[in-house]
């Protein structure tokens, strides 16, 4: 292939929204969640190792933190449509999905320290991790349904 024809080519990401839209946003979506992750977890460490305090309640500064960073990196890189909604609007709907999400993984953290016995390091670690695995998929439907939805923008 001639640089010129490849220089014509659509670019592999455009070709994968266009043929598979949902699961092309879904694999962005847990590759900036991924990042989240590393965010959160420079929140988290800190707040739990120079502080001691209780992991339930060192998750939520840290989710502060990362849920800001995915939202702006979701706004601009996994949503084709996320630029258009209302920065405000689409954020404080971000936010509030991410904030049940946030519930779902301190409820897994809790149930796995309470009943489980992974209330020690490194299984304090382990928990946090889990319980952020499981609030993806409700994050992921509520920031596609609902933050970056096509009609939110304003006319």
């Amino acid at each position: 292939m001639t640089a010129l024809r490849e220089s014509e080519e659509e670019p592999i990401l455009l070709r994968a929204r266009r043929r598979w839209p949902w699961p092309t946003e879904l694999v962005l979506f847990m590759l900036v969640g991924a990042s989240g992750v590393l965010v959160d977890f420079a929140v988290f460490f800190p707040l739990v190792e120079l502080t001691l305090l209780d992991p339930r309640l060192a998750a939520i500064p840290a989710f502060a933190v990362a849920v800001s960073w995915n939202y702006l990196v979701n706004r601009r890189v996994t949503f084709a449509r996320g630029r258009e909604a209302p920065l405000a609007r689409s954020y404080v709907t971000f936010v509030t999905v991410c904030g049940a999400g946030v519930g779902i993984r301190i409820l897994v953290m809790h149930l796995l320290m309470v009943y489980a016995g992974w209330n020690t390091r490194p299984l304090i670690w382990l928990t946090s991790l889990v319980g952020i695995a499981a609030a993806t998929i409700s994050n992921f439907l509520g920031a596609k349904l609902l933050a970056f939805r096509r009609d939110l923008r304003v006319n």
